[in-house]
């Protein structure tokens, strides 16, 4: 019986979040809706997914990251954080010459 009402309660709760996101939606659609700057400003930028990521350097990621102890997202993150900041440290030392 228990494995019965916790379905049911997961798919009451469910339903309750797919309507709630509805409403919201409705609700945005009015004079506030559109707060995300119009797409012909807005940079294109490809979203990177472990899809378009070939399997051989996924495998390096992996290997790289075990090396560490870590997970691969965390790698990830890690790693294009500390590019960013090799970037802007090079941005700021061009500005200032």
């Amino acid at each position: 019986m228990k494995i019965n009402k916790q379905n049911n309660n997961n798919a009451s709760g469910a339903n309750r979040r797919g309507r709630r996101a509805k409403i919201n939606f409705k609700a945005r659609a009015g004079q506030w809706a559109r707060t995300v700057p119009p797409l012909a400003k807005t940079p294109t930028v490809q979203i990177l997914t472990i899809s378009n990521v070939p399997s051989d350097i996924l495998e390096a990621i992996d290997e790289l990251a075990a090396r560490q102890d870590r997970s691969r997202s965390s790698f990830v993150r890690r790693e294009l954080q500390r590019i960013v900041a090799e970037y802007q440290a090079k941005e700021a030392l061009s500005k200032s010459r």
